[in-house]
């Protein structure tokens, strides 16, 4: 493997050389899907416009955790990657996608390409690869014309209004038509009511006792944000549960801490920013919000109701059908705590 390390930085120090005195616009076209029959060929509406795509895409870079999300949900591995995190994007290639990619990893079964930032994913390695398909987000726009120089490239945007709970199923129709996977994506949305009644089922008990539930994201030191728009708000609204919105407020702000405590809310759950993806202690954050003499004082905190979570996985950073169903199945884990010592009084009654 240290081999095709070092053939890859050759690979991408060489085409770097290239790109240096080439136009962007003399990009060198990938037309392998243009061979297929036209039967085979799809027109597909994205967000820049309807893109050709033919023939069923082999390899296939995404450029954002979400559409990662989606393809593997769809059965579909991704040929390259490109995440936001330093930690993830430091390394030419996924050896260990499972220990390297947070919380998607687990379902990746190929090593893909790492081709950089999402906000500004490598031409090069790109090029190098050759995927018969890219797809991104809305807000690559500014790369659309380049990226679609290397391959027919779909731009997709799950939050049409910026303000609302974020949904993959706003973006899954035009993923699966594009990968040839339509059956599946049906197949999903049927799975995900299920996976909502059953969560429903189990934090009854929750629901009854604190349906209103206030979510922050925070570094649990200097800021603090109200989140309106998230795929655990959209999950929570869906099992049943009322999201607090301070009035005034109507889309993800900052707010000072001081305000946190004058809302009237039964539950906090906090996205933390942190960067430890796989462990993300809950103790060290209660050590931190215990420090602030406001929220130590809370009684929503006292009675063990403040839930701390990790922002990459909770707050939208992924959302898809893999981030929602790891959610769905952690949430009674997380939340059927704190009714539980009402329980125990009302037994021994």
């Amino acid at each position: 493997m240290p081999k095709l390390h070092s053939l890859l930085s050759l690979c991408i120090f060489s085409f770097s050389l290239i790109v240096a005195c080439t136009p962007a616009g003399d990009f060198p076209r990938n037309n392998s899907s243009k061979s297929a029959s036209p039967e085979l060929c799809r027109l597909i509406q994205h967000e820049i416009g309807n893109t050709e795509v033919c023939g069923q895409p082999q390899k296939v870079a995404v450029l954002s955790p979400h559409i990662l999300d989606n393809i593997l949900a769809l059965g579909v591995q991704p040929a390259a990657y490109a995440d936001s995190a330093e930690s993830l994007i430091s390394t030419p290639l996924y050896e260990n996608p499972s220990e390297q990619i947070p919380y998607l990893g687990r379902w990746i079964t190929t090593e893909p390409v790492a081709v950089g930032n999402r906000d500004s994913p490598s031409l090069e390695r790109l090029t190098i690869l050759q995927p018969d398909l890219i797809l991104g987000e809305h807000w690559q726009k500014d790369k659309y014309a380049l990226l679609s120089k290397i391959a027919p490239t779909l731009l997709f945007n799950d939050a049409k209004n910026p303000t609302a709970p974020q949904s993959w199923q706003q973006d899954i129709e035009g993923i699966a038509q594009a990968l040839g996977r339509q059956a599946q994506a049906k197949a999903l949305l049927v799975a995900h009511e299920k996976y909502i009644a059953k969560a429903r089922a189990a934090l009854e008990p929750v629901l009854e006792a604190y349906p209103r539930i206030l979510l922050i994201h925070s570094d649990l030191d200097a800021q603090v944000g109200i989140a309106i728009g998230s795929t655990t708000g959209r999950l929570l609204q869906e099992i049943g549960f009322e999201i607090v919105v301070p009035e005034g407020i109507t889309t993800d702000a900052l707010v000072s801490w001081e305000i946190i405590p004058q809302i009237e809310t039964q539950m906090i759950m906090v996205f933390d920013w942190g960067d430890d993806y796989f462990t993300n202690p809950e103790a060290p954050r209660q050590e931190k919000w215990a420090r602030n003499p406001l929220l130590r004082s809370m009684p929503v905190f006292q009675q063990g109701r403040v839930f701390f979570v990790d922002h990459y996985l909770w707050g939208s950073h992924t959302r898809g059908p893999l981030s929602d169903q790891l959610i769905l199945e952690a949430l009674p884990d997380l939340l059927l705590p704190s009714v539980q010592p009402a329980k125990e009084v009302n037994s021994s009654a």
